[in-house]
């Protein structure tokens, strides 16, 4: 429904143009993003938006910039009726109905205590740093990340898609769960960050919470930075260094992160914007700065938000592109929310002091932990239940989880090798993809691909037995690909870094079964991955050698 009135002098109360969202629309998350224009009439830029819900009966005030608003609000399972005004002229409502997809497959928030951890995460004196604020901080984070996935999946023409949170499909579970780990607190400190993986994935699987089912969003409640009396800025490297029980790692089933800076993360819906504004420096001598050199509290947060938006990407099977959110396009996540000077002051992207390229992420373009197994040709992709993935931690080895400890580096520039042959498409599609939302976060092509048919992303029930029954082949020596199922994306990726190098996607109504491999990459290595996604949302990932 096409909310704009195309007479000029039609009633002033019609003039609220919602851009993003049709009238009764249903929707599987909760968090929405309301996106418009105000069309015509008297509009500056001090008035703001009113926002009610017939639901919750609770108002909220939006920022207007150019007659441009955003307005985030939570909705309530069922229909959800949400009233616009603004100066008191322009009127508008909205229809929405929530309702989440009929799944097992979920993404399960874990806040995660060590043996002898009281469980209150690393922060200043005046902030409520206790398990259930922590949790809270998670819950509302996880709810962003899973609504900024369906806004640039939808953006990308591939529909608005996303994964569905654990109470969401369980709802007798809390928003984010607690898991109390064994591992003592002073030796989670001394572990690397691939250990601490490792250790907590293995963990969770033996657990009550095992299931191939879930896919977990972790958090360490011990990450504690050392604190320095050294007064000078500091490089990402020296920040990492400083910091113990220090995590940022995804992959397989589990995405695994450090509670540094959690106390700049919002506990609810209406903190949101407030904290991505937020000026304030941070204290770096007692807290970590992992804002990319921005140096502010609304830096941090949206900084790490988007780390973690990107690693929880990988463990849905995305490798790491030269550009997008799984490259360094996360680090604008708060334009998403933020509109008109607000948005350009927030992200503006200067030098460091060193005048060294910014880095603005506590994730470095590395090899992603792959915990997905290569089986012997044929090969049968399983359903859920599958012993190739996370499940796995159990039987394995640390050898076979990880077959090499990802180093973790700054980034670098991708070498003109890369800069050819990465994720090839027209310049039509990158440049439409780079405006996605006029807000410069954007899926790449063959991410928004492989996450539309992925099997987080799509109604589970009725196609498991279709999906166990189905198989892909990779022949090497021929350098072709079957599938019964129809194939939807094919990525060939340098397996030292997880970059994606290649590209192939098959978006018709009936996908092809077989795909000879053109043989038109040139890696610095001489490992490369294949990963292989069928109609299913089946995917296979072999290693070989050329």
């Amino acid at each position: 429904m096409d909310n704009r009135m195309n007479e000029p002098n039609q009633n002033e109360q019609n003039s609220i143009f919602i851009t993003n969202l049709q009238h009764g629309e249903t929707v599987n998350y909760s968090l929405v993003i309301i996106k418009g224009i105000i069309t015509y009439g008297a509009c500056n830029n001090y008035e703001k938006i009113r926002c009610k819900s017939n639901r919750n009966k609770t108002e909220s005030f939006w920022e207007v910039y150019n007659r441009e608003f955003k307005v985030l609000i939570e909705l309530e399972k069922g229909d959800n009726v949400i009233d616009l005004e603004f100066t008191g002229l322009h009127k508008t409502n909205l229809l929405l109905r929530y309702e989440p997809r009929k799944t097992n497959l979920r993404v399960t928030p874990v806040y995660i205590i060590c043996q002898g951890h009281d469980g209150c995460f690393q922060c200043p004196p005046e902030i409520n740093n206790s398990i259930e604020s922590a949790c809270a901080r998670i819950a509302i984070g996880s709810k962003i990340i899973q609504s900024v996935t369906a806004e640039k999946l939808h953006e990308s023409g591939v529909g608005r898609k996303t994964f569905q949170l654990e109470h969401e499909v369980d709802t007798k579970s809390p928003e984010c769960l607690v898991f109390r780990s064994a591992l003592n607190v002073n030796k989670a400190r001394k572990m690397k960050q691939d250990e601490l993986w490792t250790h907590f994935g293995r963990e969770l699987m033996l657990s009550e919470l095992g299931s191939n089912e879930r896919k977990f969003l972790g958090f360490i409640s011990c990450t504690r930075f050392k604190g320095t009396d050294i007064d000078k800025p500091f490089t990402h490297d020296e920040n990492v260094s400083n910091t113990e029980a220090y995590a940022a790692l995804g992959g397989g089933g589990l995405a695994l992160f450090g509670t540094a800076c959690l106390y700049t993360w919002p506990s609810s819906v209406s903190e949101i914007v407030p904290k991505l504004l937020d000026p304030n420096p941070v204290n770096n001598k007692r807290f970590m700065d992992d804002s990319g050199y921005r140096g502010t509290i609304g830096g941090c947060f949206a900084t790490t938000l988007g780390s973690v938006f990107h690693e929880l990407g990988h463990t849905f099977d995305l490798g790491h592109t030269k550009d997008g959110i799984m490259g360094r396009g996360f680090d604008n996540i708060d334009r998403v929310f933020l509109v008109g000077e607000k948005r350009s002051a927030a992200t503006k992207d200067n030098n460091n002091f060193n005048g060294k390229p910014v880095q603005h992420s506590t994730v470095s373009l590395q090899r992603n932990i792959n915990v997905t197994m290569n089986v012997a040709e044929p090969l049968r992709v399983l359903g859920p239940r599958s012993k190739t993935t996370l499940g796995n931690f159990v039987s394995m080895s640390k050898s076979d989880i990880v077959r090499r400890s990802p180093n973790v580096t700054p980034i670098t520039r991708p070498s003109s090798v890369y800069s050819t042959i990465t994720n090839r498409m027209a310049d039509s599609k990158r440049n439409a993809n780079r405006n996605n939302g006029n807000d410069s976060v954007y899926w790449t092509r063959n991410c928004a691909v492989l996450l539309s048919y992925h099997r987080w992303f799509n109604n589970e029930f009725g196609r498991e037995r279709q999906a166990i029954t189905r198989y892909l082949k990779f022949d090497k020596n021929k350098m072709m690909i079957l599938s019964t199922a129809g194939l939807r994306i094919v990525e060939v990726r340098d397996e030292s870094n997880g970059m994606v190098l290649d590209s192939y996607e098959f978006t018709n109504v009936l996908p092809e079964k077989r795909f000879l491999l053109p043989f038109t990459f040139s890696a610095k290595s001489k490992v490369l991955t294949i990963v292989v996604e069928d109609d299913l949302g089946n995917v296979l990932k072999q290693s070989f050698t050329y």
